[in-house]
């Protein structure tokens, strides 16, 4: 791990799970992310780095990244610009013959990475997987956040993107306060709720490109620790119980529809009074390429069966996979709560609008 890591991180929403009746619940507090996650290199050439572009946030907000002697690339670089930061994994450059010390190869297949074959820990088969592991943690949510392939000029020793946008999407987590009770009635359930945002379309009237998206989760009674978030990782979920969403069509709206608004996939757990004995919420989001047919007119996909994609030949190759978790822990309760109840709701809106700017 580089020297951000920082294994005893609390990195996510705050708030305070009442167990008496018509008890206040704590404003959420919101004080960091995570996102680790595997993607193939679907360049169709070699790769000589990875960028992780985020927005809203600055360097002094990073607390962790994945690197070190985990990942071919080493520990990533990051550099700011007015508004966010670049996380940047880089292969070194050998002046001297002019070339590119390290690279990402190709894939010869794209298949689910339920084991350790993105990352160093994986052992020989890592060197060819055409497969790598990146992530890393904030003291807050990044409003935006994208990512994609950078490759060599060996001429000139200089990196840059290549191709577009990885289709990978990255959660923002809330916890929000549930509506007052009203006097003498118990209260309502806080509730964890996450959000990921497909890739706008480069032509704005247009829908985006449309892929799969299944879905696992599970929770647990201990805090999940950073590193833990790797594929086959035993606090991971991937088992066929731990499915909560089979399989959803996943695609951006056009910008003159809706606002560009409602294409947002948000996922929501409620929690006890008590949190029931757990204190994290894991998810493994794993995206897939969509094979079915679009409108011409606007691009809007036009799938044969949604429900049974796979049965229809519609799901196409494996993108990649990203593991996220929200650990969970009691607050005090403010005085008064209902001012902060609505800042907080309105907090939200406007992440979820800044999102798709």
């Amino acid at each position: 791990m580089s020297k951000r890591s920082s294994r005893s991180t609390r990195w996510i929403a705050v708030a305070l799970l009442a167990g008496s009746t018509g008890a206040a619940i704590a404003s959420p507090n919101v004080y960091g992310s995570l996102s680790n996650f595997d993607v193939y290199n679907d360049t169709g050439s070699e790769t000589h780095g990875f960028e992780i572009e985020l927005h809203g946030v600055a360097d002094s907000d990073v607390t962790y990244t994945f690197g070190g002697t985990y990942n071919r690339y080493g520990s990533p670089r990051v550099d700011s610009f007015a508004g966010g930061i670049f996380v940047r994994y880089l292969s070194a450059y050998d002046i001297a013959n002019g070339a590119f010390m390290t690279a990402t190869p190709v894939p010869t297949s794209f298949s689910p990475t339920d084991g350790h074959s993105c990352w160093s820990g994986g052992g020989a088969g890592y060197a060819g997987s055409g497969c790598e592991h990146f992530g890393l943690g904030l003291k807050k949510n990044a409003t935006s956040t994208s990512y994609r392939w950078l490759k060599g000029d060996a001429a000139t020793g200089q990196i840059t993107p290549v191709g577009g946008n990885v289709l990978i999407a990255a959660p923002v987590w809330q916890v929000i306060d549930p509506v007052p009770a009203d006097p003498g009635q118990p209260a309502a359930a806080p509730v964890v709720q996450a959000v990921i945002a497909p890739e706008p379309a480069e032509q704005h009237e247009q829908y985006g490109e449309a892929q799969w998206v299944k879905v696992y989760t599970t929770e647990i009674e201990r805090e999940v620790e950073l590193d833990e978030l790797l594929s086959d990782n035993e606090v991971v979920p991937r088992e066929q119980s731990e499915t909560e969403i089979e399989w959803v069509l996943f695609q951006a709206k056009p910008e003159g529809k809706d606002n560009g608004e409602g294409d947002e996939l948000l996922l929501e757990k409620p929690l006890a009074g008590d949190l029931g004995g757990k204190k994290s919420i894991i998810r493994r989001y794993e995206f897939y390429e969509y094979l079915g047919a679009y409108n011409p007119e606007d691009h809007e996909a036009q799938p044969f069966d949604e429900a049974d994609p796979e049965g229809a030949g519609e799901v196409g190759r494996y993108i990649g996979a990203q593991m996220a978790a929200a650990n969970l822990a009691a607050a005090p309760v403010p005085e008064p709560s209902t001012w902060l109840s609505m800042l907080g709701g309105m907090g939200v809106l406007a992440l979820l609008r800044r999102r798709r700017m």
